[in-house]
């Protein structure tokens, strides 16, 4: 299975290839190592971006995209044009495109550690981020990490809501 990873800076895509062949990890020569997008808001400019990242998983054979996901909200808030490509890149026809939470991925190093250091691995520092989410999928493929995720926060959501519910209650006990 080949896996880009991407992350999204600003208005380019930081791309790293991930290869799981034979039960080891490889990282593929590939040409490009950013895709950039010369102007967000106009429409040619984001057409060629993602004609440009089709042509790569067309020529790659790339099995999956991983996109780490962006804060809507908050101090760490991701940028509007990043929110464009994000949506350019999903809407891909010829592979399945993902978004990761970066929560998502510790957890994963946490239960399937890097088997590798990163200064070995031969791409640039810029690439880190993108290459540690596309390893991040192939160490959990089956998504069994991120199931347990989203199961321990529907937990917590139920949790409030019992507490919000006994807080009522005890409210219109008093009354």
């Amino acid at each position: 299975m080949r896996v880009l990873g991407i992350e999204l800076v600003g208005s380019e895509a930081v791309v790293a290839l991930v290869e799981w062949q034979n039960g080891f990890f490889y990282l593929p020569e590939c040409r490009a190592r950013r895709v950039s997008c010369r102007n967000p808001d106009v429409n040619d400019d984001l057409r060629y971006f993602q004609k440009s990242l089709s042509k790569l998983v067309e020529d790659y054979k790339i099995d999956r995209i991983v996109i780490r996901e962006r804060m809507k909200k908050g101090k760490f808030a991701g940028g509007a044009d990043g929110f464009k490509l994000e949506a350019v890149l999903q809407l891909l026809d010829n592979c399945e495109v993902q978004l990761m939470h970066s929560a998502t991925q510790s957890a994963i190093f946490k239960r399937f550690p890097l088997s590798i250091a990163f200064n070995e691995t031969g791409l640039k520092k810029f690439q880190q981020g993108a290459f540690e989410m596309a390893y991040a999928v192939l160490s959990d493929p089956k998504g069994q990490v991120e199931a347990a995720r989203q199961q321990e926060i529907e937990r917590r959501k139920e949790g409030r809501q019992e507490r919000r519910q006994n807080a009522a209650d005890a409210d219109d006990a008093w009354d």
